[in-house]
């Protein structure tokens, strides 16, 4: 069974691009209660001036808003490879790879937490951006599930308890692994001042999910 580990990092886009999406603000959702009318429009008025930083603020982790910034993928004969560059051609090239090896068979492509983030958030961004996700890919319109050439250690590790979730890095240290070098929360920061420490974090996070994968898939075969 060949497997396959992969890993995306997003970023927000520009705050205009966020601005023409986002939904305009509604003073009638602000919840004022009991207030006098002066406090009420400093409340109101308070909420308005944090209404775009709150999208934005999120913004990587939600496809309308983000964007892909980088791609991890790393198989046994090959790997870190790092997709990056124009979006499109960096999605492109994923699904690419993917469907050579779902036409080939006897392989997974494992990541954590990937049913829950990575592949729904490319799915989505390939909607936005008119990029084709092969139909053996992707969950069949109006179906729930993914097809089972991926695997996601986080659906794994809930063993049925959905309210069972573990990070990447605590499923790895407890499995006798190496953990994580840092943390992805300001990856969209790091990729744009220092690209070159932005990729290796990028690979030492597909080392780890490989390391990883290959101990959950022995499990489970």
């Amino acid at each position: 069974m060949k497997v396959v580990a992969f890993d995306i990092e997003t970023g927000p886009l520009s705050e205009e691009e966020i601005k023409a999406i986002a939904p305009p603000f509604k003073e009638s959702e602000v919840k004022t209660g009991n207030l006098g009318l002066e406090k009420q429009l400093e409340k109101i008025a308070l909420e308005k001036s944090k209404h775009l930083s709150k999208i934005v603020s999120s913004a990587a982790l939600n496809a309308e808003y983000g964007k892909v910034l980088a791609i991890g993928i790393m198989d046994d004969e090959n790997g870190p490879v790092i997709l990056t560059g124009k979006e499109i051609d960096v999605l492109s090239k994923f699904w690419g790879i993917a469907m050579i090896d779902n036409q080939q068979g006897a392989c997974k492509w494992v990541g954590h937490n990937v049913l829950g983030f990575d592949l729904p958030f490319l799915l989505r961004r390939s909607l936005i951006l008119g990029c084709r996700v092969p139909e053996s890919l992707r969950p069949r319109l109006g179906a729930r599930y993914w097809p089972d050439f991926w695997v996601d250690t986080m659906d794994v590790w809930k063993a049925g308890d959905y309210r069972a979730t573990i990070s990447l890095d605590r499923f790895c240290k407890a499995s006798g692994l190496e953990g994580k070098n840092g943390t992805g929360e300001h990856f969209g920061k790091l990729f744009e001042e220092d690209r070159e420490k932005a990729i290796e974090y990028l690979k030492n996070d597909i080392a780890i999910t490989k390391a990883l994968a290959d101990r959950v898939v022995a499990c489970l075969n």
